[in-house]
């Protein structure tokens, strides 16, 4: 599969509506330990939030969608931010934060992340970036195994906790 990269326009965010709802399945069966914190949203609710994150990124003249296709089909797609990096490395002045990347299940093992990937490695670099942010769900080994293969190395453990017992 060779899937063609583009920009999305912020005005075409719904078109990813269908990614999304799929990659909440999927998390939800990877991190099922996370239940016990509370409930998965609903793929409505779910991507209500989402959007609406993704349209206030859009906001930032550093943030992009980029989509795989395959002539009308959605194969996939990639949202990366690009932020101020303070911190303890010089790393530059500031870091490539991949926020999502999610594959049609119909894709996944043809390439299409790695397209994604290597798609959004380009534009961080033409933006003078040298290092990308990841951050993958506790339980998704398969996209830990991806992302480590494509160069990426551990660097923060995020945990979450109750507040109350």
């Amino acid at each position: 599969m060779n899937p063609v990269i583009d920009v999305l326009a912020p005005s075409e965010v719904d078109c990813l509506e269908r990614l999304w709802g799929q990659l909440l399945v999927h998390h939800s069966r990877e991190a099922a330990h996370l239940a016990a914190l509370g409930a998965v949203r609903s793929p409505r609710d779910s991507w209500r939030l989402r959007r609406g994150q993704y349209l206030e990124w859009l906001q930032e003249p550093l943030t992009a969608v980029l989509v795989a296709r395959d002539g009308n089909q959605l194969l996939g797609y990639a949202v990366v931010r690009i932020l101020d990096a303070p911190g303890s490395w010089q790393w530059g002045d500031q870091v490539g934060v991949l926020e999502t990347l999610v594959v049609d299940d119909e894709a996944r093992g043809a390439g299409v992340g790695q397209a994604l990937v290597r798609a959004v490695r380009e534009r961080l670099a033409e933006s003078g970036v040298q290092v990308m942010k990841i951050s993958v769900i506790v339980g998704n080994d398969d996209a830990l195994r991806f992302y480590q293969r494509e160069g990426a190395v551990d660097f923060v453990k995020t945990l979450v906790m109750p507040v109350s017992e």
